[in-house]
């Protein structure tokens, strides 16, 4: 989009969520539109604001936005990541591009391995954490950051947003409801904000059922809301999210993701993600889009982003009751405190991770240990050397506020909005999510623990939401099941075979990096069922895919 006046130019990819409210504001300073789109409302703000119309931006962004008279480009991505920006710089030119394709199309030359970022997800399960893609030479901008190309001069970063890990508040437990309730009905109010049907991704867990009683009470309509389903002897999330859309009467749409074709599927997945990846749940995940776009759906409301700000995996809940132990929080310690929060852990997480996680971060030294001896570590090559584990910045106090800003910032989350963007798109849908409003993120790491972890159960505060909002059942809900897929049945099944011949070919660039005699151990302990295998062995399949894909389109 052109400003004809300033010959300024902006190529835009995302949403700005608050854009009926900055076109106010900048009607209101003498600006003119001739349109509806926030594209103009952006452009509009970057020419009254410049740069400081970042920390004005409700929403997710990547764009480029291009002065002609200062010869000067911006380049900027939203505060958590979910919208990519890939860049290149050399000696004939810089290009970026939402995606290393275009600029692989420009520069084959680049359709190399990055060395340094595939060993740090092999060995340490870093996802796009840093600055580098897993093509040599093409760059990653960061989340939360711009960059400024004048001249001759080379990219200028500059992060504009921050975490607040410094600014704990003490509310009490009403003040934090009603505070929890404000900021999220109206991150959901905004990302409702469309001009064609908006749906919703349903698992009848916390966090999306959350989501699906916000919107039912701020919409006319009834949304519809799809599920992951697999087959008679394991239909995932069906039942739960069933009970999720009784109270408010959503329409569900059970969409199967079968077993028989989801290695085809893996390689187009892996194509559209432009790297390996972690987690399984990408399958239901792709089918599921195309179900919804298929429907004429096409945007859908996800809960991604509230394990990470809530407290919601097994990680954080070991921690928490390791502190209560040593006497860390305020409120003292006694062993009713400790039996109950034992009690929580085993009942939401089972008492076999319950002490899996206690062990891990009581002994961290456990957790180097397994990675050399039975981890992904054990497989690699003698004489390769390992990228050093590299934790988020030490902020002190609190060590589940610590993992929190760690999991939210650089292990876990990256790499899921990354996935979940790559598949989403490939289906011309786009995927909103309302629990990454920096408001609402902003708010939740300055909120004490004891509203997260409360009385034995994880994300207090949003199971409080939930018993407000006629959905008790699943605020009551216990088991935490993450989103669940049979892959790891799949590999050990007939398939496995076809893996085993994927991942032991000679002829694969996996080897350059894996000794096949433990690739082949690997496979054993996964047919054997130990703890830990398949998520080894699904990495590696999807390594071995994305490697496969890239000598196949680089004509080697």
């Amino acid at each position: 989009m052109l400003d004809p006046e300033s010959g300024a130019a902006i190529v835009f990819n995302g949403e700005i969520y608050n854009h009926v409210e900055l076109r106010a504001e900048l009607a209101g300073r003498g600006h003119r539109f001739v349109g509806t789109s926030d594209t103009e409302v952006l452009l509009h703000a970057l020419l009254e604001w410049g740069d400081q119309a970042l920390a004005r931006l409700n929403g997710m962004f990547a764009f480029g936005f291009w002065q002609p008279r200062e010869q000067r480009l911006l380049l900027a991505r939203d505060r958590f990541g979910v919208k990519p920006v890939y860049y290149r710089a050399g000696p004939d030119g810089f290009a970026f591009a939402s995606e290393p394709k275009a600029l692989l199309h420009l520069f084959p030359e680049h359709r190399r391995v990055c060395h340094s970022a595939l060993l740090d997800f092999l060995a340490n399960n870093s996802l796009y954490a840093g600055d580098q893609s897993f093509y040599a030479g093409i760059r990653v901008l960061p989340p939360a950051h711009f960059g400024v190309l004048k001249g001759s001069e080379p990219l200028r970063l500059q992060a504009y947003w921050r975490y607040p890990v410094d600014e704990v508040e003490d509310l009490g437990a009403d003040e934090a409801i009603t505070q929890f309730e404000a900021l999220f009905d109206d991150a959901v109010r905004l990302r409702l904000r469309s001009d064609v049907p908006v749906g919703l991704t349903l698992s009848g867990g916390l966090d999306s059922t959350a989501i699906l009683a916000s919107a039912s009470a701020g919409s006319a309509r009834a949304i519809e809301c799809f599920t992951s389903v697999y087959n008679a002897d394991n239909s995932g999330e069906l039942e739960w999210a069933q009970r999720a859309c009784k109270p408010v009467g959503a329409s569900l749409i059970a969409v199967a993701a079968p077993q028989a074709s989801w290695l085809s599927v893996m390689r187009d997945v892996v194509w559209h993600m432009d790297g390996p990846g972690y987690s399984p749940a990408v399958y239901p995940l792709w089918c599921l889009m195309q179900r919804a776009r298929s429907e004429g759906v096409p945007v859908l409301l996800e809960g991604q982003g509230a394990d990470e700000s809530l407290a919601g995996y097994p990680q954080y809940a070991a921690l928490e009751l390791l502190a209560y132990a040593k006497g860390s929080y305020s409120e003292g310690r006694n062993l009713a405190g400790l039996l109950g929060r034992l009690q929580g852990m085993r009942a939401t997480f089972s008492l076999r991770w319950a002490a899996a996680w206690m062990l891990r971060e009581t002994w961290p030294g456990l957790v180097s240990w397994r990675r050399r001896r039975l981890g992904f570590q054990s497989l690699l090559r003698p004489g390769i050397g390992v990228p050093p584990h590299m934790p988020a910045s030490d902020v002190g106090g609190d060590p589940v506020l610590v993992r929190l800003l760690e999991d939210h910032s650089r292990t876990i989350l990256p790499g899921l909005l990354h996935y979940g963007d790559a598949i989403s798109m490939a289906h011309s849908v786009e995927a909103r999510h309302p629990f990454l409003d920096y408001r609402l993120v902003e708010w939740l790491f300055r909120l004490p623990t004891r509203w997260k972890l409360c009385n034995g159960e994880t994300k207090w505060v949003l199971r409080e939401y939930l018993r407000g909002h006629a959905q008790e059942v699943i605020g009551n809900r216990r088991d935490k099941k993450g989103y669940p897929t049979p892959v790891g049945d799949w590999l050990a099944s007939e398939q496995g075979r076809e893996i085993e011949h994927l991942l032991l070919d000679q002829r694969g660039l996996l080897h350059e990096w894996c000794d096949p005699v433990a690739v082949r151990a690997l496979i054993e302990r996964h047919r054997r069922g130990v703890m830990g295998a398949e998520h080894h062995l699904y990495k590696l399949v999807s390594t071995q895919m994305w490697l496969a894909t890239c000598i196949e389109r680089s004509g080697n």
